[in-house]
């Protein structure tokens, strides 16, 4: 006799904040459960010049978690920011592929790279 004792897997966000990036790592799961944290912790960084999203260790994206990345664009457009979607190789990068988004985020494999600085020169 077997028993299914498996728990879903966890999910957590843990936010950084650095000057005007606010990083926001998502692992486990995004869905009508969980979405709503992580809605939240996007807008209450709402005043960050870049917001990134590192999604690589999400497992599991939905319609719902979807819907939060789109809004999540679509304010921080409003409002003169950047979204930045870290989404690996992985089960959000295949989700995203399908819905079409890349055209419409951007969604990078990895952490994006710091803008130069004034001070920097070109060759």
């Amino acid at each position: 006799m077997s028993s299914f004792s498996e728990a879903p897997p966890s999910f957590e966000l843990i936010v950084q904040r650095y000057d005007s990036v606010a990083t926001v790592a998502v692992s486990g799961e995004v869905d009508l459960a969980t979405a709503p944290r992580l809605s939240a912790a996007v807008a209450e960084h709402g005043d960050a010049k870049m917001v990134v999203l590192d999604m690589t260790a999400t497992t599991f994206i939905d319609s719902t978690g979807v819907r939060v990345l789109l809004h999540a664009h679509r304010d921080s457009a409003r409002s003169g920011s950047r979204l930045v979607v870290v989404a690996g190789y992985g089960a959000v990068r295949r989700v995203l592929n399908l819905c079409n988004l890349d055209g419409r985020l951007m969604i990078v494999s990895d952490h994006p790279a710091p803008e130069p600085s004034a001070s920097s020169s070109d060759g």
